[in-house]
């Protein structure tokens, strides 16, 4: 494995590898379209926390942290709106069949989510003396704009959750832009208070801006940072990447490339594509968001 330094770019083979998505260029032209005049700033930090391994990792419980959602249902899914945007834990035995991830804005057109949350890996890894155990519970952070409540309210929960668990270091997995943002916010808050953490993302313009001390990037469509769905080898590979880094960087704002890509590279210009045939509805679907958040403001101020 090769440890990249702060700012070094990183080599591929392929040109057409060579430049990342930039999300936050996308969301900002896109959000425009949709009539949001105010372009959202992002998280930005010029230096990271860090906390060094305080045991081998043989003798590491690993705690995970997911931003997708808990959610059981029979037939019909739930509709993405009465989703509770929640942090929980749950037990990671037996695994979930499924994590909902409609609410969040993935690449719904290039790729599906199986997979997403990698317990199964981990306890492969565990099995094989890679790390000592899996933490009993899996966390949930949801997406927040509010960069605030992140910082106050939800990053803290999953602190709590971790203590309560003797989790020694935290693997996170984003899925949306925001995702990405969100983990790396919580990833910094374990961080500072003794955790070593991880990202396994695929927005690494965000997640670099926000500015975290260990960062696997997998430069392939929102939604499969951990591996394509249903590659248990590639999978296996990218989780036990997360897992080297975590015992070979030796500063913050270390981020390694995965090697893996994506069959086509259609879904780089596709993923939040902004044309004469969908302006329209993108404006319809703003002016639609924009009535439900003021509905929503409403209902806390008059409640």
């Amino acid at each position: 494995m090769r440890v990249f330094e702060e700012g070094e770019q990183l080599d591929s083979p392929d040109p057409a590898h060579r430049v990342f998505v930039s999300y936050v260029d996308k969301s900002r032209e896109y959000y425009l379209a949709q009539n949001f005049n105010n372009p959202y700033r992002w998280a930005h930090n010029d230096t990271a926390p860090w906390t060094a391994l305080s045991k081998p990792l043989a003798r590491s419980r690993v705690g995970l942290v997911t931003t997708s959602s808990l959610v059981t249902w029979e037939g019909t899914e739930p509709n993405p709106g009465d989703v509770p945007n929640v942090v929980f834990a749950a037990p990671v035995q037996p695994p979930p069949d499924r994590l909902y991830t409609m609410h969040r804005f993935w690449d719904k057109d290039a790729t599906h989510t199986n997979d997403v949350c990698p317990i199964r890996r981990l306890s492969e890894a565990r099995d094989a003396g890679r790390i000592s155990s899996l933490s009993p519970r899996f966390y949930g952070v949801p997406t927040e704009y509010s960069q605030r409540k992140t910082n106050e309210v939800d990053a803290p929960a999953v602190l709590r959750f971790c203590q309560e668990d003797a989790v020694d270091i935290a693997i996170l997995v984003p899925l949306c832009p925001v995702c990405h943002q969100t983990a790396s916010l919580t990833a910094r808050h374990l961080e500072a208070n003794g955790i070593p953490t991880v990202i396994v993302g695929s927005a690494r313009d965000i997640v670099e801006q926000v500015a975290v001390p260990r960062f696997v990037f997998t430069d392939f469509p929102l939604g499969n940072p951990c591996g394509a769905p249903y590659d248990a080898a590639m999978q296996t590979s990218i989780v036990g990447m997360s897992l080297d880094l975590l015992e070979k960087a030796w500063q913050p704002q270390t981020t390694v490339q995965t090697p893996f890509h994506w069959p086509t590279d259609d879904w780089r210009a596709n993923f939040m594509r902004i044309g004469e045939d969908n302006i329209e509805d993108l404006r319809r679907q703003g002016e639609e968001r924009q009535r439900r958040q003021a509905a929503r403001r409403a209902s806390v101020a008059g409640g």
